[in-house]
């Protein structure tokens, strides 16, 4: 059964009616090698096992990313704006005397006085307790459900994406190894007309010689074993993206590192301009895999 891609990006919304008290929740998901949770509650504390309960939901729910949990307390901030303007005032009047005793030019910035407010205010309002776990956990749900969907959402549209470079990728090795086996001939041929321009028509070649240096040459330019890598890689990078595991990403960008080895090491072995465009156009390929690798779970 084929799994859903999943971005690292996402938000998720949701809001908590406590009595009297309306606790907004925010998930925001970005990227990270790893898993990264960090609980940042504003206007308000949460007991130990709040949180513990928090954490676990999240790993339940998430396998990588970088993890901003916010709670507000929004019928606090929405009562507190009146009675913040007489304090910013205070507070403005207080800075910009300061400045004054200072001998600073430069007048105080607002914002510098509304960080000064919150840094003197009560950063830590009432506790939420675990009897109080039952409403925020429903709401804390709902908003890592929507984050969740957010995520495959936009994971579906970066698979579409990865299994065109994949396939992309294909085509190109594909054709590499149809010209393969023409590369010692071709080197032949104009080996042999260098050493015509060289020494002049009149002076016969040693063609026996002149077989073995393509024999070497086309020992030295042997890339069957990168090309069945090549295959084998592009193979199992496709089985990923259609499910062969829940959370692809590092699996992915691991295969890609070997795929870009592979090409380099294909393109050392064989001098050929037109085999080398097509590594060109393979490494462009690949570059934009593994741009997009770095955006999934």
């Amino acid at each position: 059964m084929t799994k859903n891609l999943k971005s690292m990006t996402g938000f998720g919304r949701a809001r908590a009616g406590l009595g009297g008290r309306t606790i907004g929740i925010e998930i925001r998901s970005l990227n990270h090698r790893g898993l990264d949770i960090k609980l940042r509650p504003h206007d308000l504390q949460l007991c130990p096992e709040i949180e513990i309960e928090v954490f676990r939901l999240v790993r339940a729910s998430v396998s990588r990313g970088s993890i901003a949990i916010v709670f507000r307390d929004e019928a606090a901030l929405g009562s507190a704006t009146g009675g913040d303007l007489d304090r910013l005032r205070k507070a403005y009047a207080v800075l910009d005397e300061l400045r004054k005793e200072l001998g600073l030019a430069q007048p105080v910035d607002l914002a510098v006085a509304a960080a000064f407010l919150g840094a003197t205010r009560s950063s830590a309002g009432q506790e939420l307790t675990m009897a109080e776990w039952p409403a925020l956990e429903t709401a804390f749900a709902a908003a890592l459900s929507n984050l969740s969907e957010m995520r495959a959402n936009e994971g579906a549209a970066i698979r579409a994406d990865l299994e065109l470079r994949t396939a992309n990728m294909r085509g190109l090795v594909e054709k590499i190894a149809a010209l393969v086996p023409a590369v010692p001939a071709r080197a032949g041929q104009r080996l042999q007309e260098r050493l015509t321009s060289l020494l002049g028509p009149s002076t016969p070649l040693d063609l026996g010689r002149v077989a073995q240096e393509v024999a070497l040459l086309a020992d030295r330019s042997d890339v069957s074993e990168e090309i069945a890598r090549l295959r084998a890689h592009l193979d199992h990078i496709t089985s990923l993206l259609d499910g062969g595991q829940d959370t692809p990403g590092r699996r992915i960008d691991f295969l890609v590192q070997e795929v870009g080895r592979e090409i380099n090491t294909l393109g050392g072995k064989i001098q050929d301009t037109t085999i080398a465009a097509l590594v060109i156009d393979t490494k462009a390929e690949l570059e934009k895999l593994r741009e997009q690798v770095q955006n999934i779970e």
